[in-house]
């Protein structure tokens, strides 16, 4: 008898706590304007787009380099020789703009000798002038 009283009791507990509030199905958005909060973001990080078409999100890759030093091919040209070389250097990148090309004997040319160009494209290509008429094609090594 007591065991039959306590399934009861069990019984009643279970059907007194049922919910019969409708389940709802949450969907969560990303907007456009949330999509790449972080700007700090890199070349390979990838940020998220919502496309309103197809109700989805879609990766993009940033085409920007992060501030930091790379190696690359630095093609060099001095337009009053005709001298042309291509090197192996390290460059630092801020703001996806090399500004300083480090050269292996110690030397660097850096913001004060750049008098165009250091922007990189989204191969990691530029081309700088210097002061004194010098080129160098620079191409980020990935």
């Amino acid at each position: 008898m007591m065991k039959d009283l306590l399934y009861i009791l069990v019984l009643a507990l279970l059907l007194s706590c049922k919910n019969d509030a409708p389940v709802t199905e949450k969907k969560q958005e990303v907007s456009p304007s949330r999509a790449n909060d972080d700007n700090s973001s890199s070349s390979s990080r990838p940020s998220y787009n919502y496309n309103d078409e197809t109700d989805e999100v879609e990766e993009e890759t940033s085409t920007e380099f992060e501030d930091d030093i790379y190696s690359a091919d630095v093609e060099y040209y001095n337009p009053n020789t005709g001298t042309r070389r291509t090197y192996t250097l390290d460059v630092e990148v801020q703001n996806n703009t090399v500004v300083v090309i480090r050269f292996s004997n110690g030397g660097w040319i850096d913001e004060t000798h750049i008098v165009s160009g250091g922007e990189l494209d989204e191969d990691g290509t530029t081309t700088i002038e210097t002061d004194d008429g010098r080129e160098f094609t620079i191409t980020i090594n990935r």
